[in-house]
Protein backbone atom coordinates (compact mmCIF):
# COMPACT_ATOMS: atom_id res chain seq x y z
CA UNK A 1 0.00 0.00 0.00
CA UNK A 2 2.56 2.48 0.53
CA UNK A 3 4.90 1.42 -2.45
CA UNK A 4 1.51 2.22 -3.95
CA UNK A 5 1.06 5.58 -2.50
CA UNK A 6 4.58 6.15 -3.36
CA UNK A 7 4.62 5.69 -6.98
CA UNK A 8 0.87 8.13 -7.53
CA UNK A 9 2.60 10.94 -5.38
CA UNK A 10 5.96 10.51 -8.04
CA UNK A 11 3.49 10.44 -10.48
CA UNK A 12 1.51 13.30 -10.12
CA UNK A 13 4.60 15.11 -9.06
CA UNK A 14 6.25 14.44 -12.77
CA UNK A 15 3.67 14.59 -14.73
CA UNK A 16 1.57 17.48 -13.32
CA UNK A 17 4.44 19.93 -11.62
CA UNK A 18 5.10 21.53 -15.63
CA UNK A 19 1.94 22.24 -15.70
CA UNK A 20 1.16 23.20 -12.68
CA UNK A 21 3.85 25.80 -12.70
CA UNK A 22 3.00 27.47 -15.72
CA UNK A 23 -0.74 28.28 -14.17
CA UNK A 24 -0.98 31.79 -13.59
CA UNK A 25 -3.43 32.90 -10.93
CA UNK A 26 -5.20 36.17 -11.37
CA UNK A 27 -6.42 37.46 -8.01
CA UNK A 28 -9.50 39.53 -8.41
CA UNK A 29 -10.78 42.21 -6.76
CA UNK A 30 -13.21 41.96 -3.85
CA UNK A 31 -16.09 44.29 -3.51
CA UNK A 32 -14.72 45.95 -0.68
CA UNK A 33 -11.54 47.94 -2.27
CA UNK A 34 -8.58 46.46 -4.10
CA UNK A 35 -7.19 43.70 -2.10
CA UNK A 36 -8.48 40.42 -3.33
CA UNK A 37 -10.74 38.09 -1.14
CA UNK A 38 -9.45 35.18 0.77
CA UNK A 39 -9.77 32.14 -1.39
CA UNK A 40 -8.65 35.00 -4.60
CA UNK A 41 -5.26 35.68 -2.40
CA UNK A 42 -5.24 31.95 -2.51
CA UNK A 43 -5.09 31.54 -5.66
CA UNK A 44 -2.66 34.55 -6.79
CA UNK A 45 0.08 33.06 -5.02
CA UNK A 46 2.43 30.85 -7.22
CA UNK A 47 2.53 26.90 -6.49
CA UNK A 48 5.87 26.48 -4.38
CA UNK A 49 7.77 23.37 -6.98
CA UNK A 50 8.70 20.57 -4.64
CA UNK A 51 12.21 18.56 -4.87
CA UNK A 52 11.49 14.94 -6.55
CA UNK A 53 11.96 12.72 -3.52
CA UNK A 54 11.57 9.18 -4.74
CA UNK A 55 13.17 5.92 -3.63
CA UNK A 56 13.02 5.28 -7.91
CA UNK A 57 15.26 8.26 -8.27
CA UNK A 58 18.55 7.28 -7.31
CA UNK A 59 21.22 9.70 -9.56
CA UNK A 60 18.93 12.79 -10.20
CA UNK A 61 18.10 13.35 -6.88
CA UNK A 62 17.86 16.53 -5.23
CA UNK A 63 15.77 18.31 -8.43
CA UNK A 64 12.59 20.50 -8.06
CA UNK A 65 10.18 18.29 -9.90
CA UNK A 66 9.95 21.33 -12.74
CA UNK A 67 13.83 20.78 -13.08
CA UNK A 68 13.67 17.02 -13.06
CA UNK A 69 10.97 17.07 -15.81
CA UNK A 70 13.61 19.03 -18.00
CA UNK A 71 16.35 17.05 -17.23
CA UNK A 72 14.05 13.79 -18.32
CA UNK A 73 13.30 16.13 -21.68
CA UNK A 74 17.00 16.69 -22.33
CA UNK A 75 17.72 12.51 -22.02
CA UNK A 76 14.53 11.97 -24.17
CA UNK A 77 15.59 14.68 -27.27
CA UNK A 78 19.51 13.15 -26.52
CA UNK A 79 19.16 9.49 -27.18
CA UNK A 80 16.54 9.82 -30.25
CA UNK A 81 13.68 8.63 -27.91
CA UNK A 82 10.69 8.45 -25.37
CA UNK A 83 10.09 7.68 -21.78
CA UNK A 84 9.53 4.11 -22.67
CA UNK A 85 12.93 3.66 -24.08
CA UNK A 86 14.25 3.41 -20.32
CA UNK A 87 10.71 3.24 -18.38
CA UNK A 88 8.17 0.53 -18.22
CA UNK A 89 5.28 2.35 -19.88
CA UNK A 90 2.60 2.97 -16.63
CA UNK A 91 5.36 2.43 -13.94
CA UNK A 92 8.02 4.15 -14.27
CA UNK A 93 9.40 3.25 -10.71
CA UNK A 94 9.28 -0.29 -12.59
CA UNK A 95 13.49 -1.27 -12.83
CA UNK A 96 12.28 -4.48 -15.50
CA UNK A 97 13.36 -2.32 -18.36
CA UNK A 98 17.47 -3.34 -18.44
CA UNK A 99 18.00 0.27 -20.31
CA UNK A 100 16.61 1.92 -17.14
CA UNK A 101 20.08 0.76 -15.41
CA UNK A 102 22.12 1.73 -18.38
CA UNK A 103 21.09 5.36 -18.29
CA UNK A 104 21.47 5.63 -14.51
CA UNK A 105 25.15 3.65 -15.08
CA UNK A 106 25.65 7.14 -18.48
CA UNK A 107 24.58 9.40 -15.53
CA UNK A 108 26.59 8.44 -12.97
CA UNK A 109 29.71 8.56 -15.63
CA UNK A 110 28.66 12.06 -16.92
CA UNK A 111 28.22 13.25 -13.56
CA UNK A 112 32.06 11.60 -12.52
CA UNK A 113 33.49 13.32 -15.77
CA UNK A 114 31.50 16.95 -14.91
CA UNK A 115 32.86 16.92 -11.51
CA UNK A 116 36.47 15.94 -12.31
CA UNK A 117 37.13 17.89 -15.10
CA UNK A 118 34.24 20.99 -15.24
CA UNK A 119 33.78 21.51 -11.52
CA UNK A 120 32.91 24.86 -11.55
CA UNK A 121 30.51 24.93 -14.45
CA UNK A 122 27.13 26.52 -13.65
CA UNK A 123 24.46 25.28 -16.67
CA UNK A 124 22.86 28.33 -17.95
CA UNK A 125 18.83 28.40 -17.59
CA UNK A 126 17.76 25.11 -19.95
CA UNK A 127 20.95 24.05 -19.85
CA UNK A 128 21.52 20.22 -18.38
CA UNK A 129 21.77 20.33 -15.25
CA UNK A 130 24.19 17.69 -15.54
CA UNK A 131 27.15 19.61 -16.90
CA UNK A 132 28.70 20.14 -19.93
CA UNK A 133 29.06 16.80 -20.93
CA UNK A 134 25.56 15.57 -21.39
CA UNK A 135 24.01 12.27 -22.88
CA UNK A 136 23.87 14.63 -26.22
CA UNK A 137 27.66 14.86 -26.33
CA UNK A 138 28.28 11.32 -27.25
CA UNK A 139 24.50 10.15 -28.50
CA UNK A 140 23.71 13.30 -30.75
CA UNK A 141 20.21 11.81 -30.65
CA UNK A 142 21.10 8.65 -31.60
CA UNK A 143 20.36 5.47 -29.38
CA UNK A 144 23.54 4.25 -29.78
CA UNK A 145 26.56 6.75 -28.81
CA UNK A 146 28.58 7.31 -31.99
CA UNK A 147 31.99 6.86 -32.28
CA UNK A 148 34.25 9.86 -31.74
CA UNK A 149 36.06 11.37 -35.10
CA UNK A 150 38.26 9.85 -36.80
CA UNK A 151 37.44 6.58 -35.61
Amino acid sequence: MRKTAYFLAFTLVFWLSPFIAELKFRATPSFRGDKPSGLSALHAQAPTPTVVDSLAVKVLTGLLAPDFQEEMNHMVQAVGGSCNTCHVRGNFASEENPKKVTARRMLEMTKAINKQFFPDHKPKPGESVLGRVTCYTCHQGEATPKAPPGQ
